[in-house]
């Protein structure tokens, strides 16, 4: 599930910044102080039952052996702290060991913290469509040539589901199917379509910066949002949507009008310009050049 990637990648941050690094299961880990199971628990401010239940379901990395005994190290007392930090946040262990798994991956976070379930219904409108390779033959001619069709492969116009083509959003195929019954060439609208896309990227990206910048930071801070605030975060995104959504089209709307009329203007010019200079030939009777 992908979500605003500027929102996704605070969170992650923030997700990292309380998961220290080098210290997930390696001898030693960064410090050098060492604890026996009961100064662990202790120093950590839980209990000893705690710690081997932490280490049954894999929240934290074994103790390292010496003999007979287990030694624990700074490492372990910094996951045992974020731990209670989580379940302070409201987080459940199961919670917990999903997010240190996607965290060790190196995996968004937006599913473990459940921003993905918020953020779906309006931001997955759009039901794929299925086609033969011979409908799409059919839609674009014989435009759809093997160079085209890995392209519009590439572009994520299709993808292959099987023997059938999958189209993740039927209003792009449409509208780019309106354009090339317009006139415009397949190989054309595809490479179009890869400006489109990392302007839009650029822009959505931009607006969803700032909503983190002066929205999420006030409620996230440093620590990762809890289960409410990941809620709160989720109406607000989805209610500034329609916002950036209508700012979008109304400037759209603009520059289509302002730069139809700049390139329309000139080119029409330039015809009214020949007549006239055809027709000032016809009077004076001088050669056409």
């Amino acid at each position: 599930m992908k979500t605003p990637q500027s929102l996704l990648q605070q969170l992650l941050k923030q997700g990292r910044d309380l998961l220290p690094t080098g210290l997930l299961g390696e001898e030693g880990g960064n410090g050098r102080q060492e604890y026996s199971i009961d100064e662990l628990a202790r120093v950590a401010n839980t209990t000893v039952r705690n710690v081997r239940a932490y280490q049954d379901r894999g929240l934290i990395p074994p103790p390292v052996r010496r003999g007979r005994a287990g030694v624990y190290n700074q490492g372990h007392l910094s996951r045992l702290n974020v731990i209670g930090q989580l379940l302070e946040r409201g987080y459940t262990i199961a919670n917990i060991k999903e997010l240190i798994s996607a965290w060790e991956s190196g995996q968004d976070l937006d599913h473990v913290l459940g921003l993905d379930s918020v953020l779906a219904g309006t931001w997955t409108e759009e039901i794929p469509l299925y086609m033969d390779p011979d409908e799409a033959a059919e839609l674009f001619g014989a435009e759809i040539t093997e160079e085209t069709l890995r392209k519009a492969l590439d572009v994520g116009l299709f993808e292959v589901d099987g023997d059938r083509l999958k189209v993740t959003s039927p209003r792009l195929l449409y509208a780019g199917l309106e354009l090339y019954r317009a006139g415009i060439p397949l190989v054309a609208l595809l490479r179009e379509l890869e400006v489109v896309r990392a302007d839009v990227d650029r822009l959505t990206r931009s607006f969803v910066q700032l909503v983190v910048n002066h929205v999420v930071e006030p409620i996230t801070a440093d620590q990762l949002p809890s289960p409410e605030d990941v809620a709160r975060l989720g109406e607000i995104i989805q209610r500034l949507r329609p916002l950036a959504e209508s700012v979008t089209n109304a400037e759209m709307a603009k520059g289509i009008r302002k730069h139809a009329n700049a390139f329309l203007g000139s080119k029409f010019r330039e015809i009214l310009k020949r007549y006239d200079s055809d027709a000032l030939r016809s009077v004076t009777g001088s050669p056409k050049s």
